[in-house]
Parts: structure tokens; C-alpha cells; sequence
């Protein structure tokens, strides 16, 4: 569910099986919004509850979260499979325009993680499921809602605005799907492993 008063936007795995949650505005919970889901998954990987393929290690079908809801909040290896794939299709882009223009995530000086999600990932679970580079905290910016901001600063800056409008005009439109090895990065990227810096492939640019 989105981000609103009813959603886990935390969780932690505790020694004895059992997760502690905290819900947006304290009540019971609804359902789990994508800061939560991340924060699970991540313990699940870190305590062997489930693999680098998505999958229940001990062989359950699903697993309560939170009792504390009417219904239960409960997660599948599916509610997995979907995370699965958006994660590779996030990482599939991140490798092919780090491989097109030959630099490695750790030459970055700074990653954005803009958006009300971007903000409120936690940035150490986050990357022990590889949804974003396995680089230096220091290098990880959180900056909210970078949409409007810029917004901002155009209309009341014609400075920044011309600014903006040069830099529209370097932008480069990279085919992510025509690249010949998008599906060999979408895989990979939908196991839940740190995201490493680009593998260079047979055939690929150099």
C-alpha cells in the first residue's frame, strides 16, 4: 500500500522469530508500504529466512508480519516475485548506462534518492537487497521530493530555469530495453544480492 497512516514503514526481525513493526500514524496496520517491504526483505536475507532467489528456506508459503491487524498482515514468496522484478529492472538500467559510459558506481561523488520513498528508505537494508549501488553511506543522498523543488527554482529563479533548460538539452535518452543484455542484467538484478559495479559482457561496449 502507499505510504499512508495504516502502512509498516519498519520492521525488524527479533532473536526469537517474531518482527517489531512501526506503523505511519500508530495505529493498527493495514498493509505494508514499500520503505517496510524493503526493510523485510532485507531481514529475511540477513537471518537466512529466505535465499538470493527470493525463496522461504523452510519451506513456509507465507509468514505474519504483524498480528496486530484485522486481517493479519501476512507476506508471500509472490509479494517477493513482484519486488523481484522491479528491483531488476532498476539495476538493469543502473549497469547499462555505468557500462555505457565506462565508470563504476564507486566513481559516483553522489547518488540521489529522491521522492517521498527515496527519503524514507533505510539505506543499509536497501542495499544488502542490491536495490541500490553497494557504495559508502557518505555517498547516499536523501533529498525528498526533488520534483517540486526543482520546480520551485525555476519559477522563481530565471537564472536556475535557463540552467535547467541547458541541461535538458544534454540529456541523453538510453534504450534500456534494446540494449543486447538488458535481459542478462534484469535477471541477475532480481536476485536479492549486493549491486556491484558493471561486469563487462562478451560483446558489450567497452
Amino acid at each position: 500500500m502507499p505510504g499512508l497512516p495504516g502502512a509498516i514503514e519498519k520492521v525488524k526481525l527479533n532473536a526469537d522469530g517474531s518482527f517489531s513493526t512501526e506503523v505511519i500514524g500508530g495505529g493498527p496496520p493495514e498493509g505494508m508500504c514499500g520503505s517496510g517491504l524493503i526493510d523485510l526483505l532485507s531481514e529475511l536475507l540477513k537471518h537466512n529466512r529466505i535465499n538470493a532467489l527470493g525463496r522461504f528456506e523452510n519451506g513456509e508459503d507465507s509468514i505474519v508480519v504483524d498480528q496486530r491487524g484485522d486481517p493479519p498482515v501476512y507476506f508471500t514468496e509472490s509479494d517477493i516475485n513482484e519486488l523481484a522484478q522491479a528491483k531488476g529492472a532498476n539495476v538493469a538500467g543502473l549497469q547499462i548506462v555505468f557500462q555505457q559510459y565506462g565508470i563504476r558506481f564507486d566513481n559516483l561523488d553522489i547518488f540521489y534518492l529522491a521522492g517521498g520513498f527515496g527519503r524514507h528508505l533505510n539505506v543499509e537494508s536497501s542495499k544488502r537487497i542490491g536495490l541500490i549501488p553497494n557504495i559508502a553511506d557518505s555517498k547516499i543522498l536523501q533529498v525528498g521530493n526533488a520534483s517540486i523543488e526543482g520546480a520551485c527554482m525555476a519559477l522563481l529563479s530565471r537564472t536556475k530555469r535557463m540552467e535547467l533548460e541547458n541541461l535538458v538539452k544534454r540529456v541523453t535518452h538510453c534504450r534500456l530495453e534494446a540494449h543486447p543484455h538488458f535481459f542478462d542484467y534484469f535477471v541477475e538484478g532480481c536476485q536479492f544480492n549486493p549491486a556491484e559495479s558493471p561486469k563487462t559482457l562478451e560483446g558489450s561496449a567497452q
